[in-house]
């Protein structure tokens, strides 16, 4: 197969932009210094029980260390359930996922899920609080980031 001029100097502008893409990409993910942490957050309701399914992911390159995850139910001014947890380092690109936070209640009542992450980065000591709440009857999802360069 032969290339007109004009089609190799596109060739060239298009490899050297996926080229691009691909080293911006890699930089990103594994070498710009950051810390990146996401909460996934699941609320299931069944006929047995009620309950809360959290994953935290480290998707920066900085090392997240003294994790502490506190997790906790409420009903109005009721605190109904609370758990928490010492999942103490979290290497780059590493992920853990807690054991899940059972509570017993009314299934049509509304609650109130609190979540606080407290770690250690190269900022220091940091606390992230996350509220949800919990309606509707349903399986409910959520998905957060925090975002630090």
């Amino acid at each position: 197969m032969i290339f007109s001029r004009e089609q190799k100097r596109i060739l060239v502008k298009s490899g050297t932009v996926v080229l691009a893409l691909f080293l911006i990409f890699i930089c990103y993910s594994y070498i710009i210094p950051r810390t990146e942490i996401e909460i996934d957050t699941v609320y299931h309701s069944s006929y047995s029980a009620l309950f809360v399914q959290s994953k935290i992911n480290n998707a920066g390159t900085e090392e997240i260390t003294d994790l502490k995850i506190k997790s906790s139910v409420w009903n109005g001014s009721e605190m109904l359930e609370t758990e928490t947890h010492y999942p103490g380092i979290l290497q780059a690109k590493q992920s853990v996922k807690l054991p899940p936070l059972l509570f017993d209640g009314p299934h049509a009542d509304e609650y109130d899920l609190l979540i606080v992450l407290e770690f250690s980065g190269k900022e220091g000591k940091q606390s992230i609080v996350y509220s949800y709440k919990i309606k509707d009857y349903g399986n409910l999802a959520w998905h957060d980031q925090f975002l630090e360069f």
